[in-house]
């Protein structure tokens, strides 16, 4: 399938760099996000020229932040995030950011420049062998030679990180194919994402499962979804009265007030829920890997163990559109190759009854996760609960709300309620640094969208120096730092498994006075009273702003 953006012919005399950012241009595939160094100096001349119209270029302070920007934008688009990276130093200091891009199934393209052909092989300056390097990380690497070969590659990359299950790419460019020119040349028609239907015996097979059992539950996540499809999913989970849960950091895929959304799965999540799950006679997931993080069962980093392995005692529908990921780890009853969104819609008119059962099983794990929402309590004079609260009455519905790795984390995903799809961004690859630049990626995306991140003081430490990034392209994002001054989930971890910490306290820092030193608004927030005020002003500034929330070492979780 094609976008119905057709092949053209390049003009005579253009150079390799002018025809891959002419690509970007005519695809729509902006924003790119980059830090300027050798081996790309050329594609940014030609994508700051006549050869990209209507381009934003996003400059950045480090390539982690700037790949974690392109992972965001890939996510909220559903087409491939652009980044570009300089020679060695620079490519590789992406590498965490294409592991979360992996893990999360982000569509993401990365370019990165490469010592030109004539001294390849020789040791070159700032050289490696990336393509190597990479593999583990991406779904596909290649390295281009020719210039002529751009747009080939290009949509060969493009296809690559939409289809199936969604990753990134990486394209090594040599840099003396920058400059080549090219003839007459096709330019390839803008890939689309492939669709996989269910065929009518697999449809039949759902429908006679699910019409057998008495307590099914739904379980979706994945990167294979938009906002039509969500909404068609919480129709039929509304007509068939069937509980759905989401996983790990994907809570925006259905309204949490819907009386079918029973919680989230994963780190930390509801006990009631996990054994919910364990009694579930018919398990049905949609979309979702099933790997380690999304069959937590107890306490943290008990992987796999919420369902059998390798035959799970419940009855298990598995659809994913990656055939890869099925009976990888679980055997399913059924497993089936296709698009969620498609099965969903095939069985909205499969002419499937809802039986009286469900509709109980579905008000008792309903029940179950109103009473986790509402439980637990923050020590300190900043009440973190009460701070979830509040965020969720003063933001809009349609607000993305970002965060990173850390204990903190816990709140918000235990507290804050998320309304529609594309609200929530999070590395299910334990990332800490994500928040900020996430958060940069989704405002220049979408930049009328409100974008606040949640951050951990040692989170937001990890890539901070993207707030001068947020304030060079004047993005209003609001930055909340929950600051304890210490590493805090691995504080407690360590508590946990030897009685004491070793190397997790951090020294204090003034977040606000750094966001004012860098032009940003800053705040102090040092009791829960104050936040309001804080966050209404900071929502105002018409620029970047940090919260400094200053909360209790013990603050860790929910008591």
């Amino acid at each position: 399938m094609s976008s119905g953006i057709q092949a053209s012919e390049a003009n005579a005399g253009q150079s390799g760099a002018e025809v891959l950012a002419g690509l970007i241009s005519a695809w729509n595939a902006g924003p790119v996000f980059h830090v300027p160094g050798e081996g790309i100096l050329e594609l940014l001349d030609a994508l700051d020229g006549q050869a990209a119209p209507g381009i934003d270029l996003v400059t950045c302070r480090h390539e982690g932040g700037m790949a974690y920007m392109a992972q965001a934008s890939g996510r909220l688009k559903g087409t491939p995030g652009i980044c570009l990276a300089a020679r060695a130093p620079g490519a590789l200091n992406a590498t965490l950011a294409l592991h979360t891009a992996q893990t999360d199934a982000a569509p993401m393209i990365m370019i990165i420049g490469q010592a030109g052909g004539g001294i390849s092989d020789r040791d070159p300056l700032l050289g490696s062998d990336l393509p190597a390097l990479f593999a583990p990380v991406s779904k596909w690497v290649a390295e281009v030679t020719e210039a002529r070969r751009l747009p080939e590659y290009f949509a060969r990359a493009w296809h690559m990180a939409i289809s199936g299950r969604p990753g990134p790419v990486v394209l090594v460019v040599r840099e003396n194919v920058w400059a080549q020119e090219v003839g007459d040349i096709a330019v390839p028609p803008c890939p689309e994402k492939p669709t996989q239907e269910i065929g009518r015996a697999d449809l039949k097979r759902i429908t006679h499962l699910l019409s057998k059992s008495e307590r099914p539950l739904i379980i979706v996540g994945g990167s294979d979804w938009d906002e039509k499809a969500a909404a068609d999913l919480a129709a039929l989970a509304a007509s068939l009265h069937l509980p759905v849960a989401t996983a790990y950091r994907r809570r925006d895929m259905m309204d949490n007030d819907h009386p079918s959304y029973v919680g989230e799965l994963g780190i930390a999540a509801d006990r009631g829920l996990q054994e919910a799950v364990r009694r579930a006679d018919l398990v049905f997931v949609l979309g979702m890997k099933l790997g380690e993080i999304n069959t937590f069962g107890g306490s943290a980093f008990e992987g796999f163990s919420l369902l059998d392995v390798p035959v799970p005692k419940q009855v298990l529908i598995h659809v994913h559109p990656a055939a890869e990921e099925l009976n990888r780890a679980y055997q399913a009853s059924l497993s089936v190759c296709a698009t969620p969104s498609a099965v969903v819609r095939a069985l909205a008119s499969s002419g499937l009854r809802p039986r009286g059962e469900w509709e109980v099983f579905r008000a008792e794990l309903r029940a179950i996760r109103e009473a986790f929402a509402k439980s637990g309590t923050c020590p300190g004079p900043v009440d973190l609960k009460e701070i979830c609260a509040i965020l969720r009455a003063e933001l809009p519905d349609d607000a993305i709300v970002t965060v990173g790795a850390g204990s903190y984390a816990l709140w918000p995903q235990r507290y804050f309620g998320h309304r529609r799809f594309g609200t929530q961004m999070g590395p299910k690859s334990g990332a800490m640094g994500y928040g900020l630049p996430a958060a940069i990626g989704v405002k220049v995306t979408q930049p009328e969208r409100v974008v606040v991140a949640l951050a951990g003081d040692g989170c937001f430490m990890m890539h901070g120096e993207e707030l001068a990034t947020a304030v060079l392209h004047n993005l209003p994002i609001v930055t909340i730092v929950v600051n304890n001054a210490m590493f805090g989930a691995i504080n407690a971890s360590q508590k946990r498994m030897f009685g004491r910490a070793v190397g997790t306290e951090l020294s204090p820092v003034n977040f606000a006075d750094y966001a004012r030193a860098l032009g940003a608004d800053g705040h102090v927030v040092e009791e829960t009273g104050a936040f309001l005020p804080a966050l209404r002003a900071s929502l105002d500034a018409g620029r970047p702003a940090v919260i400094d929330l200053r909360v209790q070492p013990e603050a860790l979780r929910p008591a």
